[in-house]
């Protein structure tokens, strides 16, 4: 089975600087999402930090992306209704970041594991998100996107790819899928961004519908292992 993977997109607060919200966000906000773990809500949790770059042409999606590995949908309920939300994380957000914080509930398949591991560190991470076009239905998308149709959307080799589609209840979900590709350099994302065809995924991708995350992945608490891994 595929994990199960909370997305969200955090932008910072009209009176914090780029590097002041990565701060906040590394530090006291980390120390309260630290609780959701010991309590057993999260299994695994990593921090993209936007690198302040942007792709011609690419609309910039957010200034940082938490995602949360969790075990069960309904543990999405009980992580904010519990105590250590109510007290601490929850509360925290307004201290660094501007509502809305748009976030989905999403299926995860690994396309392409890491083929060089020890380039991983220091990777200049892209997080493409899309909504489906609308003749296809959501299960339709679902099926394909996680498949692999029209890998990847950039030109090139990453050294790791991963695509998430979110799961089939978010009848409002504020978007529908992400695909994640991971390289050595920005010259080099930029080279394959700029090669890439346009019409990749056309079939299942809404017009002007995909916005990005240029980022650095910090691990905080390293994610289960794929099914089957």
């Amino acid at each position: 089975m595929d994990a199960l993977k909370v997305v969200s997109f955090l932008n910072r607060r009209a009176d914090f600087s780029l590097p002041d919200f990565s701060e906040y966000w590394r530090t006291i906000h980390r120390e309260h999402a630290l609780t959701l773990v010991e309590a057993g809500f999260i299994q695994g949790y990593v921090q993209n930090h936007a690198v302040g770059a942007e792709l011609q042409g690419l609309p910039a999606m957010a200034d940082g992306s938490p995602e949360l590995w969790i075990d069960a949908l309904d543990t999405l309920e009980r992580l904010i209704g519990s105590r250590e939300y109510q007290q601490g994380a929850g509360p925290d957000e307004a201290n660094f970041v501007t509502p809305p914080v748009l976030a989905c509930v999403t299926h995860e398949r690994v396309v392409q594991e890491a083929r060089e591991p020890s380039a991983m560190p220091g990777a200049i991470k892209l997080m493409l998100v899309v909504r489906r076009d609308r003749q296809a239905s959501a299960p339709q998308f679902r099926e394909r996107w996680l498949g692999g149709d029209g890998t990847p959307l950039l030109a090139g080799q990453p050294l790791r790819l991963t695509r998430q589609a979110v799961v089939e209840t978010e009848a409002t979900a504020a978007f529908d899928g992400v695909e994640c590709s991971w390289w050595p350099d920005l010259d080099t994302l930029r080279q394959a961004w700029q090669s890439r065809d346009p019409a990749a995924g056309g079939e299942l991708i809404a017009a002007d519908s995909l916005r990005g995350l240029l980022a650095c992945e910090e691990v905080v608490v390293p994610p289960p292992p794929p099914a089957g891994g």
